[in-house]
């Protein structure tokens, strides 16, 4: 499988497009989909605030990991990252990509010395993270928290 690359401004259509259809196939309502969408892709302040990495072609990637290593409090220690979102191209999951782009993020954060990466997952996720090993997060304030987060110890 090929090694992720940083994504360039030159690239951030491609990289939404494959966002929106990756959240094309969550099990939500269609209205709730497309209101969703634009909050989930990024632009060129988001190339400088988080690591966001593609595998794949340049012009078609065909997974999207996007990291944020500051302001992770929610993390039961401290060094900690959140990963802020992983896409895969529809027509290409279950094939791996998913666990090689969260592979990714573990060897990037290890190589930081961060203790934890936690994730707000959608509730479709859930089960992926499980299987990969992630902990359930009780959130501190459990009324404002996202209600599936997870944390991963490094």
């Amino acid at each position: 499988m090929d090694s992720l690359l940083p994504v360039k401004p030159s690239q951030l259509c491609a990289v939404n497009a494959l966002i929106l259809r990756a959240i094309d196939g969550w099990e939500l309502p269609p209205r709730v989909k497309r209101l969703a969408g634009p909050s989930h892709c990024y632009d060129e302040v988001d190339l400088t605030t988080m690591n966001i990495r593609y595998l794949g072609a340049p012009a078609m990637p065909t997974g999207v990991l996007a990291l944020e290593t500051v302001g992770v409090d929610e993390a039961p220690e401290q060094p900690a990252w959140r990963i802020h979102g992983i896409y895969v191209d529809p027509e290409a999951q279950g094939q791996g990509f998913g666990a090689q782009l969260l592979r990714d993020a573990q060897r990037r954060a290890r190589g930081e010395s961060v203790a934890f990466l936690t994730v707000r997952a959608q509730k479709d996720a859930v089960g992926f993270f499980k299987a990969q090993g992630f902990t359930p997060l009780v959130p501190a304030n459990p009324e404002r928290a996202y209600p599936h987060q997870f944390f991963f110890r490094l």
